[in-house]
C-alpha cells in the first residue's frame, strides 16, 4: 500500500470528485460513514458513554459534523465548533444538516466552555492532513486542554496539530494525543514514524472510495507492507529439497558471558528453515549450544581460524553481532567478515564496532544492517526525525546497503529508493533477545538464496507476525519473551504458505 504525501492525497480527492463523478459533500459523507463504522467496532466506543466532538472550520471539521449526526441516534452527542469567518463549503453544509438533525453546535470562543467529563469519549475533528504550520492561539489552547483532561480521544484522519508528512518543524505539545486514529484511505507518513506516531494511538485505515487508478499512477518512495505484499516474495520449498539446497549459514557471536544472544539467533535460524547452521562462538556458548539446540553445529572461536573456516564451510550467508562484544578480538573478526562477498547480516555489537571504528564506508550490496534507534544514532549521527529518515534512505541508495531500522513499523530501506514500513509486530516484542531472533530469521532467508532486500522485507514481516501470534496466545504484552517469537515462527510461515 502506497503512502502518499498530503498534496498527493488532496489531488486524489480532487481527481475523484471530478472524474468519478461525485460531489465533494457526498465524498465527505462516505468518509464520515466509514469512520463511524470503524469507530463503533473499536474498544473505545461504548453506547453508555457520552460523546464530545470538537470540530474545526475546514473539511476535517465537516467530517466531524457529519460523524456527530450519524452518532446522534446511538449516544448523547455534544458538538463544539471553532468560530471562523471562513468555513469550508462542505463544513457549512454539514452545520446545516446537523442543526436539522436536532443538534446545535456550541461555538468555542474560549476553552472555558469546553466541558470534558472523565467518563466521555472525545472525537477530534479540529484539523486534518491539510495542516502545514504549528497550532497557535485558541486552537493550541484547545489541544492542550484536551491532552490535560485524560479523556480518551478518537482522531478523525490525523490527530489535530499533526502534519501528514514531516513534523521536524512542528511543536509536539500542540498535537492532540489520541487513543485511536481512524485515517482515510491511505496511511500518512507521520502516523508511522516517531515521535508523532506515538501520539496517534491505535491506527485504523478506512477506504473512502478515492479513485484507485489515480493512486496507482502516483510515485512514492514510501509503502506499507502487509501479508499480501510479502507473500509474493515467499518461495515454498520443493518436495524434493535436501538440506544442502536449504542453505548453509554461519552465525558469529556469543563471546564471553553473552551466550544467550547467539543461542536465540541459532534457534530462530533453525526455525526459519536453514539447512545447515554453523555457530561460531565463545566457549560458554559452544558448550551450551549442543544442549540447547543440538541441530546447530557449535564451533569454538578460540580454536577456529576464521578465514580457514569460511573457506572450508563455504557459507551461503553470514550473520555477526549477537553477543559479539566490542573487544579488539571482536573487531578483528568483524574486519575479516566485512571483506567477504557473502550476504551478511550485521546486528548488535557488529553495528557498535562499525560505529566505533568508523567503518560505515565499508558497507555495500551484500550487507543487511539491523539497527535499533540508539545503534542507528551511533552510526549516522543526530538529526531531526524526518531528516534522519532521509539520511538513512540516501545512505542505502548510495552504498547499496539494505537497512532494517527496528521499531514500531520497522522500516526497510532499499537501494532502489523504496522504504517499506512493516505492519506486523507489537509492543510485547520490546524485550531482550527480540533483535537476536530477527538476526537468525534473516540469516536463514539469506542462506536460502533470497536477495538481500527481499530477505529483509520477508524476515521482518515473519518476525513481527510470529510476535503477533504469540501475543494472541499469551494475551499479555508484558509476558512475551523472545523465545515466544521463535515458538510461533511456524505459524507466521503458515500464514504465507496457506495463502500462496
Amino acid at each position: 500500500m502506497k503512502i502518499l504525501s498530503a498534496e498527493q492525497i488532496r489531488e486524489a480527492d480532487r481527481y475523484t470528485i471530478q472524474n468519478r463523478p461525485i460531489a465533494s459533500i457526498d465524498l465527505m459523507e462516505a468518509a464520515a460513514s466509514a469512520w463511524v463504522e470503524t469507530f463503533l467496532q473499536s474498544l473505545l466506543y461504548s453506547h453508555r458513554k457520552s460523546i464530545i466532538i470538537v470540530c474545526g472550520p475546514g473539511n476535517n471539521g465537516g467530517d466531524g459534523l457529519a460523524i456527530a449526526r450519524m452518532l446522534k441516534p446511538l449516544n448523547n452527542v455534544t458538538v463544539y465548533l471553532m468560530p471562523s469567518d471562513n468555513y469550508s463549503p462542505d463544513n457549512l453544509a454539514n452545520q446545516q444538516r446537523l442543526r436539522e438533525s436536532g443538534i446545535q453546535p456550541l461555538l468555542l470562543h474560549t476553552t472555558d466552555i469546553l466541558t470534558l467529563p472523565p467518563d466521555a469519549v472525545l472525537i477530534d475533528a479540529l484539523y486534518g492532513s491539510g495542516l502545514n504550520r504549528p497550532l497557535t492561539g485558541l486552537s493550541a489552547d484547545i489541544v492542550r486542554k484536551i491532552n490535560a483532561s485524560g479523556v480518551p480521544v478518537a482522531a478523525v484522519d490525523l490527530p489535530s496539530g499533526m502534519f501528514a508528512d514531516s513534523n521536524d518543524h512542528n511543536t509536539l505539545h500542540t498535537i492532540v494525543k489520541a487513543s485511536l486514529t481512524i485515517t482515510f484511505h491511505l496511511p500518512k507518513l507521520a502516523l508511522l514514524m516517531m515521535p508523532t506516531g506515538e501520539l496517534a494511538g491505535e491506527i485504523k485505515i478506512v477506504n473512502i472510495g478515492l479513485d484507485s487508478s489515480f493512486i496507482d499512477q502516483q510515485e512514492s518512495p514510501h509503502h506499507l507492507q502487509d501479508a499480501d505484499s510479502v507473500k509474493v516474495l515467499y518461495r515454498p520449498r520443493s518436495l524434493w529439497m535436501h538440506k544442502g539446497q536449504a542453505g548453509r549459514g554461519l552465525l558469529i557471536g556469543g563471546i564471553g558471558h553473552t551466550a544467550g544472544a547467539v543461542l536465540l539467533a541459532s534457534s530462530a535460524a533453525l526455525r526459519s528453515g536453514i539447512g545447515l547452521l554453523y555457530t561460531a562462538c565463545g566457549l560458554r556458548a559452544a558448550q551450551a549450544l549442543p544442549v540447547h539446540r543440538p541441530e546447530a553445529i557449535a564451533l569454538d572461536l578460540n580454536e577456529t581460524d576464521l578465514p580457514d573456516l569460511v573457506s572450508i564451510l563455504e557459507p551461503d550467508a553470514i550473520a555477526i553481532g549477537p553477543g559479539l562484544g566490542t573487544s579488539q578480538a571482536s573487531a578483528e573478526l568483524l574486519n575479516e567478515i566485512l571483506e567477504y562477498p557473502i550476504p551478511t547480516v550485521l546486528d548488535a555489537d557488529a553495528l557498535n564496532l562499525i560505529a566505533k571504528h568508523r567503518w560505515l564506508h565499508r558497507l555495500g550490496p551484500n550487507h543487511l544492517i539491523t539497527p535499533h534507534p540508539k545503534e542507528a544514532l551511533r552510526l549516522f549521527g543526530q538529526a531531526k526525525p524526518f531528516e534522519f529518515h532521509q539520511n538513512l534512505l540516501k545512505f542505502s541508495q548510495s552504498s547499496k546497503t539494505v537497512i532494517a531500522f527496528k521499531g514500531r513499523f520497522t522500516r526497510i530501506y532499499t537501494p532502489e529508493g523504496i522504504v517499506w514500513f512493516n505492519n506486523s509486530g507489537n509492543h510485547g516484542m520490546a524485550t531482550a533477545g527480540s533483535g537476536d531472533v530477527l538476526t537468525g530469521v534473516l540469516l536463514a532467508l539469506l542462506a536460502a538464496g533470497y536477495p538481500v532486500a527481499q530477505a529483509a522485507r520477508l524476515g521482518v514481516w515473519l518476525h513481527g507476525a510470529a510476535g503477533d501470534t504469540a501475543l494472541l496466545r499469551l494475551n499479555s504484552p508484558e509476558s512475551l519473551i523472545a523465545g515466544d517469537i521463535i515458538n510461533h515462527l511456524h505459524q507466521a510461515f503458515h500464514q504465507l504458505s496457506s495463502s500462496t
